[in-house]
């Protein structure tokens, strides 16, 4: 049955009441609507990508963020930063910035990778987000010859290597995930 809805007589004890009409005309209250399961914690996502990687390998990651924003995805990058975190403390704002600011996050992870202290905790913050999540919220990006321990990255997680794809090719393989996940 076809249903329309209009906003009634605006009475003093009614402001903003809703009355639904059906094809009837009967008058009918709304139903509650019901709030949304939500999919991840709220997290007021300003981004959707995070790139996480060692400083080594900078100039493919740099690539591939070019490629992503020129598709119009929103990387948070740390070159981009530099006068937001200045005068923060590092760590905190980037533990924050790893489990909540964006939808993805995306870890470079090279043979430097697990070397760099920031890289490393940048790592563990998105892991315990992506562990709460159910998975799905960590995407890891190989490059060159790696081992990544079992402790840090399960063997069953799918993951990219980045000698498969040119850093267009990556950003586009990005945005398919960003699209399938509802931005």
């Amino acid at each position: 049955m076809a249903e329309f809805t209009f906003n009634g007589p605006v009475e003093a004890t009614s402001i903003g009441n809703h009355n639904t009409i059906d094809a009837s005309g009967t008058r009918r209250r709304p139903r509650p609507t019901p709030e949304p399961i939500p999919q991840r914690p709220e997290s007021g996502e300003q981004y959707d990508l995070a790139f996480s990687f060692a400083s080594s390998d900078r100039e493919y990651v740099e690539d591939t963020k070019t490629a992503c924003e020129q598709l119009g995805l929103r990387v948070r990058y740390d070159k981009d930063l530099v006068n937001e975190l200045w005068g923060e403390n590092f760590l905190t704002a980037q533990r924050r910035a790893y489990r909540t600011s964006a939808r993805f996050v995306v870890a470079f992870i090279s043979a430097d990778y697990f070397r760099r202290p920031v890289a490393s905790d940048e790592f563990l913050a998105a892991m315990w987000t992506d562990v709460a999540l159910g998975g799905g919220y960590l995407l890891p990006v190989l490059i060159g010859e790696v081992d990544v321990p079992a402790d840090m990255l399960h063997p069953h997680v799918g993951y990219l290597r980045a000698e498969d794809y040119e850093p267009d090719e990556l950003a586009h393989e990005m945005l398919r995930k960003v699209r399938r996940a509802g931005r």
